[in-house]
């Protein structure tokens, strides 16, 4: 989908605040003349510096290079003196939401939750960008189910020469060890980070928790994953490849995609 060209806020109704956060404020709205709802994130410029800045255009020209289904599109973007406003596809319900309610979800959800997320990173590393922020707050659910990978605000496109990158980004408790011991990394990176979402989702909470930063560090480089028995062979088989704190070692592409778990149907279940 491309986005809309020489675009203003005149040409949107804005209507609900839906989010706040040290970024700004996110409102959902309509285009006008239009039935189209979306989401419209205004991002103040005060305060941030030149290189901030940059980062904030890099997240929107990496949204409008991508076009997947189960990644937020990027409808619109324009920017005035005095902020940012990015348009996107309006998407409800996070993932967080959903673990805060029910707590733990069964495999055969789980599953289908896990198929459309490798989908996605397997179409961004494709296209050789790292989300670097993988949690589950940056995931949508759709009320059909769809998932939605959002926030690329901490993104990065590697070019053909840099195969590691080094500076620390995202949220520790879903960090690989590579990353939080600040060692040059690639994207495995993001795969870690599925399998911790994957197995908080079916667990209830992350195999690394404690709300000491120090000795979260400490247990994501040195601690073992302790999986309850109910987790099925398979799902088992799939968390340890992707909880592998070697990245060499790591279940990559495209072996990932042949993994057993993201093959079995539900009847299989």
């Amino acid at each position: 989908m491309v986005a809309q060209k020489g675009s203003s806020i005149d040409d949107y109704h804005v209507l609900d605040l839906i989010g706040e956060g040290s970024f700004g404020r996110v409102f959902k709205g309509r285009r006008k003349q239009t039935s189209q709802t979306v989401a419209l994130k205004f991002i103040p410029k005060k305060g941030k510096n030149e290189k901030e800045l940059n980062t904030l255009r890099q997240e929107i020209n990496i949204l409008r290079k991508l076009d997947h289904e189960n990644i937020v599109l990027l409808l619109d973007s324009f920017e005035t003196n005095e902020e940012f406003c990015v348009v996107m596809e309006y998407a409800q319900g996070e993932l967080y939401e959903i673990l805060e309610d029910d707590e733990r979800l069964p495999e055969e959800i789980v599953v289908k939750i896990a198929r459309q997320l490798v989908s996605a990173l397997y179409y961004i590393h494709s296209n050789r960008i790292i989300h670097r922020d993988m949690k589950p707050q940056n995931i949508l659910i759709g009320a059909d189910g769809t998932v939605k990978l959002c926030d690329f605000g901490f993104a990065r496109v590697m070019s053909n020469n840099t195969m590691m990158l080094t500076s620390i980004k995202g949220t520790p408790l879903y960090m690989a060890p590579e990353l939080v011991q600040e060692h040059p990394y690639n994207h495995t990176v993001d795969l870690w980070s599925l399998g911790i979402i994957l197995f908080e989702l079916v667990v209830g909470k992350p195999p690394f928790y404690t709300n000491n930063f120090f000795s979260l560090i400490q247990l994501i480089v040195k601690d073992t994953v302790k999986y309850p028995p109910y987790i099925s062979p398979t799902l088992r088989s799939f968390l340890k490849g992707l909880l592998t704190k070697s990245p060499s070692q790591r279940l990559d592409w495209p072996r990932l995609l042949d993994h057993p778990f993201l093959q079995e149907t539900r009847e299989e279940r």
